[in-house]
């Protein structure tokens, strides 16, 4: 059963809080008309499973919402659950002199100003908590005459969510599916409840303001779909302190922001990652078992945790909540099996959207693990996931090296050649395009992949730290696997010819195509390769015929026969992660010039990546800029944030 409580309570005490850099980084505009109105634009904070957006309508006080992720992929419960009117003494709303308004989103909350011509009406939400949200409304008298009203909370829902129900001294909302929301006022006065099907108007104390007065309303609203009560007191001290704890927290997150040595530019896309990370943030909820982050809250098949983008997630968000990144972390190992794999996405509801098993996604975790390690010192999470990891290594060597050879191969545990693909996190990447299942094989494919294989050297690199931290002895057997393998990739995988790393047959050991591609700059990432190979490498990173565009470093040489960005999701779109590993390699064989060319062809020529108010992008078109697929992507943003900050 669902609940959303609504608390109520109105104080004189009026709220002012500094104003934060670059307001209106990320785009939270919404006013739907339905349930499951298409372009959802919403804010969230704090792993809250209910947002709410700024709304278009200028005449309302509230926003637009509450949006609940909790139910199937997400609807709108309402286009304006909350507005504050006032009431003259004959029963009129004395709210239809509106000169001007402003709806401005700042980090952290949402704010609705409009301008009468006697008075001014404030209203600003945020979320304090994974299950509430506040609703502060504060009125100025601005004339030089005293101003009587009776303050009123109304609201309606969609009739296709449900409809209200009065009770004697609360309302509740009956949902599809037999699911159900409460709302409860809190008020040292005496109100009036009055309700229909789909719509209320609660009546608080008749006030009076001076000239110059302000006079405050509050109103909390409480939802997460897993739980049937949420019993958290509402009164002015906690509002008061929860508008403190909230700036405190977001000028945390946003300290990173503000490293003297940093541009304008890079200050608003930094805000703008953040931004975008912590609003796909969902606290806990059925299948998911621990606090992540979604790729997109925005596309509703994104709504879930993925393996590798969990890994990616959590480099960046230890920079800025610690916690929520060995969560993440969490979240994935929670779904490993009795062999040591690790489900490639889970969903909160199974019923709404399955788990994968088909596939993995390659071995990233230990980068992330020993990176929140470094960040935090933390050596209980090094303990406690040590051993899961060591059993996630040894399953690639297990279920991923048909051959026995010490070279792995991406697979699938369906027999599928779709979601082998997919294991590799490249999709339809030209790189598969020739390869296939092996026949009597334990699902894999034909293709010794250079990017897996160098992700297991630095797992290994990596479990050798750990085991240091913990004092095992396996930490030189460890050091010595990945020296060893790394003389295999860069002797084995290397074409000589072109100066470039590529995938080999598993059979033949021979090169599969010339295709250019991110895994073979993922060499330079795990500094695996020689020192002359990286010269030749560079040479095709810098090459404008290549891979140094408009927007640099596409999934695919630009003059291969198959670049086709807008239909080629992995043949031809840029993506940011394999950008940040495309420059950090660069940076650690000495190219910091060309690492910083790139980054500012990055930052200028992303479609709107340096503008406020519109959203990252799940990839970009490398001659355009224009952005593409889905909006609001945290992997994307995750990476901006190592690019400017590393």
């Amino acid at each position: 059963m669902y609940r959303l409580l609504l608390i109520l309570f109105f104080s004189s005490a009026a709220w002012s809080q500094s104003t934060l850099d670059f307001p209106n980084v990320i785009e939270v505009k919404n006013s739907p008309t339905s349930s499951n109105t298409k372009g959802l634009n919403a804010f969230f904070d704090l792993g809250s499973w209910m947002g709410f957006a700024l709304s278009e309508n200028k005449n309302l006080t509230g926003f637009s919402g509450p949006y609940l992720l909790g139910i199937d992929h997400g609807l709108w419960a309402a286009d304006n659950l909350i507005s504050l009117d006032l009431i003259d003494k004959k029963g009129r709303s004395i709210l239809n002199e509106l000169k001007s308004s402003k709806q401005t989103y700042l980090p952290g909350r949402l704010e609705n100003e409009q301008y009468f011509t006697s008075y001014t009406v404030k209203s600003t939400l945020l979320i304090n908590s994974k299950e509430s949200a506040i609703i502060s409304t504060t009125v100025t008298n601005n004339s030089s005459k005293s101003l009587s009203f009776t303050p009123e909370w109304k609201g309606s829902l969609f009739k296709e969510i449900g409809h209200f129900v009065n009770h004697k001294n609360h309302l509740s909302v009956a949902l599809d599916k037999k699911q159900q929301l409460f709302i409860y006022p809190i008020t040292c006065d005496k109100f009036n409840i009055n309700s229909d099907s789909i719509s209320y108007k609660l009546k608080l104390k008749k006030a009076k303001l001076k000239p110059g007065e302000s006079i405050t309303y509050s109103i909390v609203i409480q939802y997460h779909p897993e739980q049937t009560k949420i019993q958290t007191r509402i009164n002015t001290q906690s509002v008061s302190l929860a508008f403190n704890e909230n700036q405190t927290r977001w000028n945390n997150y946003l300290e990173v922001t503000r490293k003297k040595d940093l541009s304008q530019d890079e200050k608003l896309v930094l805000t703008k990652s953040i931004s975008t990370l912590i609003n796909n943030w969902r606290s806990a909820a059925g299948e998911l078992k621990h606090d992540g982050v979604f790729p997109s809250y925005h596309y509703k098949w994104f709504q879930g945790f993925w393996a590798w983008d969990s890994w990616k997630h959590a480099v960046a968000l230890v920079k800025i909540e610690p916690e929520l990144a060995k969560n993440q972390i969490r979240a994935m190992y929670d779904y490993q099996n009795k062999e040591g794999m690790i489900v490639d996405c889970i969903f909160r509801d199974t019923t709404v959207e399955k788990h994968n098993w088909r596939d993995t996604k390659p071995p990233l975790s230990s980068w992330a693990i020993w990176e929140i390690y470094e960040a935090t010192g933390d050596t209980s999470f090094i303990k406690e996931l040590y051993p899961k990891l060591v059993k996630y290594h040894n399953w690639w060597y297990t279920h991923r090296d048909y051959d026995k050879d010490g070279l792995c191969e991406y697979g699938s545990t369906d027999g599928s050649l779709i979601a082998a693909k997919w294991e590799s996190g490249m999709d339809n990447a030209i790189r598969f395009d020739q390869c296939k299942i092996v026949e009597g094989s334990n699902y894999s494919i034909n293709t010794e992949s250079v990017d897996l294989n160098a992700y297991l050297v630095i797992e290994k690199a990596y479990l050798s730290k750990m085991a240091a931290v913990l004092s095992l002895a396996k930490e030189t057997k460890w050091q010595q696997e990945s020296d060893e393998l790394s003389v295999r990739i860069r002797t084995q995988f290397y074409d000589q010819k072109s100066g470039y790393y590529f995938d080999i047959d598993a059979e033949t050991g021979q090169f599969l195509n010339n295709a250019l591609g991110p895994e073979g700059w993922t060499p330079l990432w795990c500094k695996i390769a020689t020192q002359s190979q990286a010269v030749e490498i560079v040479k095709h990173l810098m090459d404008t015929s290549s891979f140094n565009t408009k927007v640099p470093l596409p999934t695919i040489s630009v003059s291969h026969p198959s670049f086709d960005p807008l239909n080629g999701y992995w043949r031809g779109p840029v993506w940011l992660d394999q950008v940040w590993f495309g420059i950090d390699g660069l940076k650690k064989y000495g190219y910091h010039q060309e690492a910083k060319q790139l980054l500012n062809k990055v930052i200028i020529n992303c479609e709107g990546l340096n503008k406020p108010g519109i959203s990252i992008r799940e990839n970009y078109h490398p001659l355009t800029g224009k952005g593409l697929n889905a909006e609001h992507f945290s992997w994307s943003a995750a990476h901006l944030i190592l690019l400017i900050t590393e």
